[in-house]
């Protein structure tokens, strides 16, 4: 059961992921590994923040941020501006990205989060952003479906992403 708290918004969600984080990992000391994705992940969050997101959760070579969550309007368009200039940023190192929108529910996080958002649109734009090669963003059908005329996408054949009843079209945005 929801906390009193907890309200339901339509959100856009934006995972980004670095591209080769594994192989670098089997490849240097931790502390390396950390002295090179930090800087990454710190840029590629101003780049979000510029842009209205806010990060959910860091997920160790990237994190989800969501548009949309206290005001709402072009959060789509945020999201989708966001992950392109996220694939454009000079840092040495490649990342993908997904992006999908729907209703959630927002609640209370348990720390040190500061909140979460539950829902299938969460599932979604995960499995988009593993789909994404290095370059690439991958968006959803409700996110394309808002965003259409202000990006040139590629849709996909339908796709089976893990854990979802049906295929989707997904639509490739490379940078």
């Amino acid at each position: 059961m929801p906390e009193d708290n907890s309200f339901r918004r339509h959100v856009a969600v934006l995972f980004v992921d670095i591209s080769g984080f594994t192989r670098l990992v089997e490849s240097v000391p931790p502390e390396e590994v950390y002295r090179t994705v930090r800087p990454v992940l710190d840029e590629l969050s101003r780049v979000v923040q510029r842009h209205g997101g806010e990060i959910q959760q860091v997920l160790g070579d990237g994190f989800m941020a969501v548009f949309g969550l206290r005001t709402s309007g072009d959060e789509v368009g945020s999201a989708v501006r966001a992950a392109i200039d996220t694939l454009q940023i000079s840092t040495g190192m490649a990342v993908h990205a997904g992006v999908e929108c729907g209703e959630v529910l927002v609640t209370p996080a348990w720390e040190p989060g500061r909140f979460a958002v539950w829902g299938r649109v969460v599932n979604i734009g995960k499995r988009l952003c593993d789909l994404a090669a290095a370059g690439e963003l991958q968006l959803g059908p409700m996110a394309f479906g808002r965003v259409a005329e202000q990006v040139s996408a590629t849709p996909s054949d339908p796709v089976t992403l893990k854990g979802l009843a049906g295929a989707i079209v997904a639509h490739r945005v490379v940078a």
